[in-house]
């Protein structure tokens, strides 16, 4: 028996086969599966981490997916690694082409959506983007203590699911003195982010 088969075979008793796994064997696995996916992340960028849109999450729940059969034996490291290795570059692919081509940015990931018009709540918009008055008045008490929207200059449905309430001037003319940005999570997990601006 060669070096090489004696390696094999240590590696093979070490992970195990199939989904016969010993405990160890499966910590081992997670071990591996965990540098591998920290190493793909690394690759994929900040843009992964930050969730943009709806492309961005997809890709990370798919590549949890096809990376965690490997942590029980579901697949064979090989299989799970290249499945996630083709996400990862898929996703680089993508995000090159959204910074140089505003419309292709458009068509993967969308375009904001402003829910006030006039200082008005436009109801059609929010209808359609699946919130009701009273979960973004909700957030405004929690967010900028008010439940009035007089105040606004816009609301604005992100890309990525946040709602943004942009704050103009106050009431006595003057501009706020930097701009403050909270983020809450209503019980939906619709994420809100609030923040003052000089309009």
């Amino acid at each position: 028996m060669d070096s090489v088969e004696v390696i094999v075979d240590a590696m093979r008793k070490l992970v195990g086969e199939g989904d016969d796994l010993a405990w160890w064997q499966g910590a081992v696995r997670a071990a591996i599966i965990f540098a591998g996916t920290w190493a793909m992340l690394r690759l994929a960028g900040r843009r992964a981490f930050a969730q943009k849109t709806s492309f961005d999450l997809c890709i990370m729940l798919l590549l949890g997916a096809v990376l965690s059969r490997a942590v029980v034996g579901a697949t064979s490291f090989a299989v799970a690694f290249s499945a996630g290795l083709a996400l990862v570059l898929l996703h680089r692919v993508v995000g090159w082409l959204s910074s140089r081509s505003p419309a292709f940015d458009r068509a993967t990931g969308g375009h904001a959506l402003d829910l006030l018009r006039e200082g008005e709540l436009d109801r059609e918009r929010v209808s359609h983007a699946m919130l009701t008055e009273e979960d973004l008045k909700a957030n405004l008490r929690a967010t900028l203590q008010t439940d009035s929207f007089d105040d606004l200059t816009r609301v604005v449905l992100e890309r990525d699911g946040k709602v943004t309430f942009v704050k103009g001037r106050g009431g006595d003319g003057r501009v706020p003195a930097a701009p403050a940005t909270h983020a809450v999570s209503r019980s939906n997990g619709v994420s809100v982010q609030a923040s003052e601006a000089q309009r």
